[in-house]
């Protein structure tokens, strides 16, 4: 059990570090967040937690929140995984963590299986269109000057290839769609 002493003394102790640990991913304010969530964390959790390795459990839990943002920013295409491996120090991120393993490649094996034949139930144009959104990374408005139709055309398309996706995947793949998408992306 830690004290609220003893909890002072930890956050005064290694919230700086921890903010300039996470800050080597993020920008300062999302990595201050981090940190105070991971402090937060550790407060509610006082009663179970022992200060054996403290140092190792804060820094712990700051990387998996981090990872957790960047794969969350990665999903909804606001930041790209690209350059973890390059990140040095003796704290740093590890690439691996982002690298599917063999069971992992399986899954996605049979997932892709499946979302094709959930696309199935769209016309050609549709797949071609939602392809080019989603493994070209192409915005619509590049899309449909490619195409040489409307961008409204194209967020048809897409639509309709998402409401597939909706429609013919069991509900509980959904999610594991999205986050496919991402490990995909960085093969």
């Amino acid at each position: 059990m830690i004290s609220t002493a003893e909890f002072e003394q930890l956050f005064f102790e290694y919230q700086p570090r921890l903010v300039r640990f996470a800050v080597r991913y993020l920008e300062e304010e999302a990595a201050e967040d981090i940190v105070q969530n991971a402090f937060l964390k550790l407060w509610e959790k006082r009663d179970e937690v022992k200060l054996d390795n403290i140092q190792a459990l804060l820094f712990q839990m700051v990387r998996n929140e981090c990872l957790n943002e960047l794969k969350h920013r990665a999903v909804i295409g606001t930041e790209s995984l690209d350059g973890l491996m390059e990140v040095g120090g003796s704290e740093q991120l590890y690439w691996q963590d982002f690298a599917p393993d063999a069971d992992a490649v399986l899954i996605g094996d049979e997932l892709q299986q499946q979302i094709d034949e959930a696309l199935t139930h769209v016309s050609e144009k549709s797949r071609e269109i939602f392809a080019m959104s989603r493994q070209q990374e192409m915005k619509p408005k590049e899309i449909a000057e490619e195409l040489g139709i409307t961008r409204q055309a194209v967020e048809k398309h897409i639509n309709a290839a998402l409401d597939a996706l909706r429609t013919y995947l069991p509900k509980n793949l959904l999610p594991l769609v999205a986050f496919w998408q991402v490990i995909l992306l960085y093969e």
